[in-house]
């Protein structure tokens, strides 16, 4: 996967960590590739998500979790500190976007935290 469908992976995973997928989370995306990665058609980052989407409900959670772990150590590798915390902004604003905070969630943010050392903010 590229820098972009890693990061569809990442987020999409948040996304769907409570089960359902909201318009505002998903309007939160398309905003976000627009600010942070220009580059990215609309296009582009619709497909992306969508694909990524489709993917984690078509896995187990086995599955979902090793791919997880191979998007984390991607971007670990692939990206800077300050890329990283642009991340943890992004997703923080995406989470508050449907105004619910799910312990998928809480449980997520933790893992990003343990594995890219960053913070979700949920206020």
């Amino acid at each position: 996967m590229n820098k972009i469908e890693n990061l569809a992976y990442l987020f999409a995973a948040m996304m769907n960590s409570d089960g359902k997928v909201n318009i505002k989370e998903l309007n939160s995306w398309y905003q976000i590739v627009a600010k942070r990665w220009p580059g990215v058609s609309e296009e582009q980052a619709g497909d992306a998500i969508k694909n990524s989407l489709y993917s984690l409900k078509s896995q187990n959670q086995v599955e979902r979790i090793n791919n997880l772990e191979k998007v984390l150590a991607y971007l670990k590798c692939n990206l800077k500190s300050s890329d990283l915390d642009n991340i943890a902004k992004d997703l923080s604003k995406m989470i508050q976007a449907d105004g619910l905070i799910s312990i998928g969630e809480i449980n997520l943010a933790g893992l990003l935290k343990w594995k890219l050392g960053v913070d979700i903010n949920f206020n």
